[in-house]
């Protein structure tokens, strides 16, 4: 299998943001339909600096249960009640860490810890490559550490956030290039010689060949999917098909008009 270098993550920036479970009724509406989208106009609040060195570490564990018999130790092994923390590290004293940091009971107090619980979204950036992952579930954020008052020294408030998971055990919604990728599947019956494809605004020329290279090729020969963002379409699937075609931004219509039999598209 070909490596993929484009497949690794090496963030250059990365943003915190939070909603307080109080102010949200729908997380649905707050998760964006690109990682580019104007979150403040979705109900985020933004956290300001955060420390660049600690990152937004991800914490997972899981407790290992090990079932011992005579002669036959460690027979069985069963993984459960597994969870997962993420944090960040917050530099400004603002409006909104106020909310999370030490609340007291107005903005002119510093309280004792207490159970704040909130939505956290992290959108970081790889290049040219940005993604959202929301917190699909409120968690409780609880600040680790404080930096205090230090002559000379950059004061900090390391939080962590101990998140739950919803009925399915997921945390994140992740939102990236690939949020509103179009996929479809062609399938080709056996008695059709030849075939055409039209996605937008263009067809293709005649296809004879039922294999994912010639349908790529056809495709991505097409104005309409040139305009999307590279490499516009990619096809995947055995010679006869099914063929699937992923293409990496909207398009419509996709349909097909085959020759000897008809190509469903799904």
């Amino acid at each position: 299998m070909p490596i993929n270098p484009d497949a690794t993550l090496i963030p250059d920036k990365a943003e915190v943001w939070i909603a307080l479970k109080a102010d949200v009724a729908n997380i649905d509406d707050l998760i964006p339909a690109t990682p580019d989208d104007d979150l403040a106009a979705l109900g985020w609040e933004h956290s300001g600096l955060v420390d660049d060195k600690k990152g937004i570490p991800l914490d997972p564990s899981i407790e290992v249960k090990e079932y011992d018999a005579f002669g036959h130790p460690n027979f069985r092994v069963k993984l459960r009640k597994g969870k997962l923390k993420s944090g960040f590290t917050v530099f400004e004293i603002n409006a909104v860490t106020r909310k999370f940091v030490l609340p007291g009971s107005t903005g002119k107090r510093i309280g004792i810890p207490k159970d704040v619980q909130i939505y956290v979204l992290y959108r970081f950036v790889d290049e040219d490559r940005s993604t959202v992952w929301v917190s699909l579930t409120p968690a409780a954020v609880e600040v680790k550490s404080h930096g205090g008052v230090v002559e000379g020294e950059l004061s900090f408030a390391e939080c962590v956030v101990h998140h739950t998971a919803n009925a399915d055990s997921d945390v994140f919604e992740v939102v990236d290039g690939s949020s509103d990728d179009v996929v479809k599947t062609f399938t080709i019956p056996g008695g059709v010689t030849a075939y055409t494809v039209t996605a937008g605004a263009d067809t293709t020329t005649s296809i004879t060949a039922k294999t994912k290279a010639a349908l790529q090729s056809a495709l991505r020969a097409l104005p309409s999917v040139q305009a999307l963002p590279t490499p516009g379409v990619t096809v995947e699937g055995p010679d006869g098909g099914p063929l699937v075609a992923t293409f990496t931004g909207p398009i419509s219509p996709v349909s097909a008009a085959g020759t000897g039999g008809t190509v469903v598209v799904s």
